[in-house]
């Protein structure tokens, strides 16, 4: 995840805390999800702003963080 904020725009400004322009996200490790056998990483992202601001960067990270199925 701080890769995807790095790409779009933000700075580590200290451990787990991205600052960009008009925003700032702090990203946490999450309990894994378990489903039967499979475990999936999961991470909390705490975005704070101005709201035009925050409102732009989860739309270009909704887009980043898209996957395919199957």
């Amino acid at each position: 995840m701080k890769k995807y904020l790095a790409d779009l725009g933000a700075a580590e400004t200290a451990e787990n805390v991205m600052i960009g322009q008009g925003w700032q996200a702090v990203v946490r490790k999450s309990e894994p999800a378990r489903i039967g056998s499979l475990v999936v990483g999961r991470i909390e992202l705490e975005l704070t702003g101005e709201p035009l601001a925050v409102d732009d960067l989860v739309e270009r990270l909704h887009w980043k963080t898209m996957r395919g199925g199957g």
